[in-house]
């Protein structure tokens, strides 16, 4: 964390946070009661679990994650037509690596043990799309692809709720 450039941070903040709330917010305003329709949001396997020297962008997928599970569980139980999903890739191979790293070339075969290539990733997003899942994630160990429903706990029954007006 010590040598993170701010900048770069802010971002990443700015992109995987404050972007991806604005604009799915504007498609589920404009799109909510289409029929077929579906927000794929992009996180990440590291918007399920910690990847050392990836605090920050981890918190940010978590963000990504979880705002999109729980958008997932609102637009069902209001009866919107709309689907949410989130897509959580592992290491893909795409440009992504030059720039995360400020980089003008960069080995994915020296970098990580395994990963995927782009098109193996549209795939996994067309498998997503395709599926009635919520989660379409990559396994971090086996790097296999699995469809799952919401991952995290959603309080939508709970007493303790905050009533609405």
């Amino acid at each position: 964390m010590a040598d993170q450039n701010l900048g770069k941070i802010g971002t990443m903040l700015h992109l995987n946070i404050e972007a991806l709330t604005i604009l799915s917010s504007l498609f589920v305003r404009d799109y909510k009661d289409v029929d077929g329709t579906q927000l794929i949001n992009v996180s990440s396997c590291g918007g399920y679990t910690i990847v050392p020297t990836a605090v920050t962008y981890c918190a940010a997928k978590f963000y990504a994650s979880t705002f999109t599970e729980g958008l997932a569980w609102e637009l069902k139980e209001t009866g919107a037509k709309m689907k949410a999903k989130v897509l959580a890739p592992a290491a893909t191979k795409t440009e992504f690596g030059m720039i995360a790293n400020n980089v003008s070339e960069y080995d994915y075969d020296k970098s990580f043990g395994t990963y995927h290539t782009d098109k193996q990733m549209a795939g996994f997003l067309l498998e997503l799309y395709d599926s009635g899942n919520v989660v379409g994630m990559v396994d971090r160990e086996s790097f296999s692809f699995r469809l799952a429903d919401p991952l995290f706990p959603y309080a939508g029954n709970s007493s303790h709720n905050q009533q609405r007006m």
